[in-house]
């Protein structure tokens, strides 16, 4: 309709977008707010779901802000900038809660959410050029670029960085023998430095007063601000004897771990990665195996005892094959550390039909301006 509809938005779901309803279907609008009244296009119908776009704000809620960046709303990557920091992070804790109530059938009760720097927090960034060479970010739901002359959720070196060069073509000039054949490379602020792909490579971030090692172009969280708070959430409380890290990464939850228990069993598909969980959890008694969780639930090493186990999944979350290992083996107590908390929730579900309850659980706001949010949970036998 060329007028557009009036809708009433209810909430946000996963994914940021607000959700309201149109003659009974559900209508997903993006850069809309719980309470607000908004004039809407509709742009994608779906059996079961319409989209839209907002045309007017009618009634504007009272939490809406002014967004910071210059491009928002043309870069795919915020996109919760125009509600503030503070109402972000109730309604991630929100969302959550809504995930374990719907799809696990649970109640989490009051979800506690540790917020972040709102602004100037990210640590890793990937960055585009356009065809002129300017550098920016991919355009929403586009295969184009968009230039941007700075990017306010970046640590303070990247910004600065971008800010240097922007408008120009100075930065892939600069770069260009470094990303040969390709319009993006992969950018790194510590301290006062900024790392680039193709240029560096190895680099040493301290995290909650622990060194660890990994690669530029190898996964590492973007949020070292957070990570400080995180990581000593995660580890607080566990001790024992064996304990299994599964999709360790790097090994920066082994490089705890082995301080509070005899046996770290660090598992990681990527056998780069493993080498780094070696060098960042040397321990003598541990154990590194550099399989898929999948293939290493088959074996030998995955049928000893174990006070703990620790999964941090990919957003799929568990397999089933996982979770069937788990549901036989039963370790007394299981920490899920989760970047999606729809797929945390069907998992906890299936835990819990497995004899687990939920003894606790948090949101960690590792990317304020967007709808991501990380959860830790711990479950523990009934």
């Amino acid at each position: 309709m060329a007028e557009g509809v009036r809708l009433k938005i209810e909430k946000l779901v996963a994914g940021g977008d607000g959700l309201a309803f149109h003659e009974g279907r559900a209508v997903f609008v993006p850069f809309s707010l719980p309470g607000e009244i908004v004039q809407a296009a509709i742009t994608e119908e779906r059996r079961d779901f319409s989209a839209g776009r907002v045309l007017d704000l009618i009634e504007p809620s009272p939490h809406r802000v002014e967004p910071a960046c210059p491009v928002y709303g043309e870069c795919g990557g915020c996109n919760l900038q125009h509600l503030s920091y503070q109402r972000q992070v109730a309604e991630k804790a929100g969302i959550v809660a809504e995930a374990f109530r719907r799809t696990a059938r649970l109640e989490p009760g009051e979800i506690a959410a540790v917020p972040s720097l709102p602004f100037a927090y990210r640590n890793r960034l990937q960055l585009h050029f356009t065809e002129e060479g300017r550098i920016g970010f991919m355009r929403r739901s586009s295969n184009s670029v968009v230039a941007a002359p700075t990017c306010p959720v970046a640590v303070r070196p990247v910004q600065a960085w971008i800010e240097e060069r922007a408008g120009t073509s100075r930065g892939r000039e600069e770069l260009g023998r470094f990303i040969v054949g390709k319009d993006r490379i992969l950018a790194f602020g510590l301290d006062e430095k900024v790392y680039l792909e193709g240029r560096d490579g190895m680099i040493t971030a301290t995290v909650a007063g622990e060194p660890i090692r990994f690669h530029l172009k190898g996964f590492f969280q973007s949020n070292l601000y957070l990570l400080d708070y995180f990581v000593p959430d995660v580890a607080a409380g566990l001790s024992g004897g064996t304990v299994a890290d599964l999709y360790c990464g790097v090994g920066l939850f082994s490089r705890f771990l082995e301080k509070r228990f005899s046996k770290v069993v660090a598992v990681e598909q990527n056998p780069f990665a493993l080498d780094l969980a070696r060098h960042n959890a040397p321990g003598p008694r541990n154990e590194y195996h550099a399989l898929s969780v999948e293939d290493w639930t088959k074996g030998a090493s995955a049928r000893q005892d174990f006070d703990c186990v620790l999964v941090d999944p990919p957003r799929t979350g568990l397999s089933p094959d996982v979770r069937a290992w788990l549901a036989r083996k039963r370790p007394p107590l299981l920490v899920y550390v989760s970047c999606d908390p729809v797929t945390l929730a069907r998992d906890s579900g299936e835990l819990h039909r497995s004899g687990y309850r939920l003894e606790s659980l948090k949101a960690f706001d590792f990317y304020p301006q967007t709808s991501h949010v990380e959860c830790h949970a711990r479950f523990r036998l009934a």
